[in-house]
């Protein structure tokens, strides 16, 4: 006979909160989705920092330019993005650029942290609609 285990917890929905171009993240973003829409411009990520996490995805169109999301250290972002189903290598990267002329509702960039370096994973739906750049 099956056993099933329930473990009681009570499951919280994520915070969500519309991104504030020209700022930088601390620690207590951690766990955060951030909205990328509208006027572009620079996030800066801390330190990397062992279990900091964070998810960007446009909601709205970029509407006058690119959103960067930048690594708070130099060459410190590593993984991969998929864009138009081609792999982009996100090597020794400074940032990751949501460009605001193809952008697409629910691209989206997920970023954690081992304390030593960022990584990466995202996803866009047209050629060119996230870069990594550094």
């Amino acid at each position: 006979m099956p056993t099933t285990i329930s473990n009681d917890v009570i499951r919280i929905f994520p915070k969500y909160e519309a991104i504030s171009v020209g700022s930088t993240l601390t620690a207590a973003d951690s766990g955060k989705t951030f909205k990328v829409s509208g006027s572009g411009g620079t996030v800066t990520l801390p330190a990397p920092t062992e279990g900091f996490n964070v998810r960007f995805v446009t909601t709205g169109g970029l509407d006058t330019a690119h959103t960067v999301i930048a690594g708070g250290t130099a060459d410190k972002m590593e993984g991969s993005l998929i864009v138009a189903g081609a792999v982009v290598d996100v090597d020794a990267a400074d940032q990751i650029n949501f460009v605001h002329s193809a952008d697409n509702l629910g691209d989206f960039v997920d970023i954690w942290s081992d304390g030593s370096n960022y990584y990466v994973f995202g996803n866009a739906l047209t050629s060119g609609a996230l870069t990594a750049t550094g």
